[in-house]
């Protein structure tokens, strides 16, 4: 016990975490917006940060118009306290003393994993039916590899630190200012993987009954375990440079093989349902990357680095929140397909539309209406395409409905189309 210890104290002389301090008003502080009843605050680094826009996304051109508060002020204060009313309720608490989380925090971890250890294959096993449901995933279509391990493997996986200098010549300056864009597109991409993924980390719930059968103690250990990292995000400002808790590799379809990889590993069941999501997210945010080879790499080269995570998964959630909330509840089994859909738009066209969607406009939510509409039409012409193949099956000549609709495609040689594959 004394060597956690050791750690935490390290760890909180480093990032010099402050206590509650019952003094503060709970309405705000420095440009952030704290709901009423939370005098918890975030990292005064972090505040500040924050009101400097020196964050993942920046001054990005999706953000829409603040008043006297930023977009992000706002939906941060919003997101920190969710992440603080949740800590209470894990811990039956009225308040949180920062250093007790950070003492606490690795011995829960290792007595969360000691309790998982006689139901690891049930748990990995469990971990993939959830991710398939909840997807609509077959596996003929993506392979799921899904792992608890203590030791996490991060071969092949560090990114740069800070985004990547480039030596890259471009045909004209119009195309530098088009691949910028392209980077910021993906930054705010970044953004919606992590926040999808912390917002399904909690999904664990959804088997409280079979984790219960497992070990009656299980969920209880998850609901603190995932309550309390959710909250160090806010009061460590350097969190990047903490334990990795998971990973996730993708390996996208290529002509050879069709078929999609997501390789997951985690120290814990919540934590690889959070890596399993991240991974799904990869596969359906590829559809927004430039398919030129060259200025895909200078997309991920600038937009994918270490230093940008944190911030990511501190505005994520909130950014996906918004995005889900836009849609309708007769809609909200595709969001995934109306995802897919927006991030397939040309960057400018994403911009506006995306704009719209975060400011919670009724422009932005009729774009989520049309986008739902088309994607319900394609569902239904995929479902009639089946059942068509299903039939012709059983005659001696079989068609398929796109030669019948006079719609076969060719195949594409072009050396300098981009694939996903090849970028990661």
């Amino acid at each position: 016990m004394s060597d956690y210890r050791k750690i935490a104290e390290k760890a909180l002389q480093n990032s010099k975490i402050i206590g509650v301090k019952k003094e503060v008003k709970p309405t705000l502080n420095e440009g952030l917006v704290y709901l009423d009843g939370i005098s918890e605050r975030m990292h005064p680094q972090l505040e500040k940060d924050l009101a400097e826009r020196k964050h993942s996304l920046g001054v990005h051109p999706i953000i829409p118009e603040g008043d006297e508060n930023h977009f992000e002020q706002k939906i941060m204060g919003k997101r920190f306290s969710e992440v603080v009313n949740r800590y209470k309720r894990a811990f039956d608490s009225d308040s949180i003393d920062n250093q007790q989380v950070m003492m606490e925090m690795m011995p829960l971890l290792h007595e969360t994993m000691s309790m998982e250890s006689k139901h690891i294959k049930e748990l990995e096993k469990l971990a993939e039916e959830m991710i398939r449901e909840e997807y609509d995933m077959p596996d003929d279509i993506v392979e799921i590899k899904a792992k608890i391990t203590p030791r996490i493997n991060m071969e092949g996986t560090k990114k740069n630190p800070t985004p990547k200098a480039s030596d890259m010549t471009f045909e004209n300056h119009d195309a530098i200012v088009n691949a910028n864009e392209e980077v910021y597109k993906r930054r705010f991409l970044n953004s919606m993987i992590q926040g999808a993924a912390k917002k399904c980390s909690h999904m664990f719930h959804n088997v409280d009954d079979e984790l219960t059968n497992m070990d009656p103690k299980l969920v209880n250990r998850y609901t603190k375990l995932m309550a309390a990292a959710d909250y160090m995000y806010y009061v460590i400002p350097n969190m990047e440079n903490g334990v990795n808790g998971g990973v996730v590799r993708v390996t996208f379809p290529t002509k050879d093989n069709p078929k999609a990889v997501i390789e997951a590993e985690a120290m814990v069941f919540p934590v690889l349902i959070h890596e399993l999501v991240k991974g799904v997210m990869e596969l359906l945010s590829g559809h927004g990357l430039p398919k030129d080879k060259k200025i895909g790499k200078y997309v991920v080269d600038k937009a994918d680095f270490l230093a940008a995570e944190p911030w990511d998964m501190r505005l994520g959630p909130a950014l996906w929140e918004r995005f889900t909330d836009s849609i309708d509840s007769e809609d909200f089994g595709n969001k995934h397909h109306i995802y897919t859909e927006l991030v397939s738009l040309p960057v400018r066209e994403f911009n506006v539309k995306m704009r719209e969607i975060m400011a919670g406009t009724e422009e932005g939510k009729k774009i989520v209406k049309e986008i739902a509409k088309k994607v319900k039409s394609e569902l239904n012409e995929e479902e009639f395409n089946e059942a068509m193949t299903e039939i012709n099956s059983t005659e001696k000549e079989v068609f398929g409905i796109d030669e019948l609709l006079g719609m076969g495609g060719q195949e594409d040689d072009d050396d300098d189309v981009f694939g996903i594959d090849e970028m990661f």
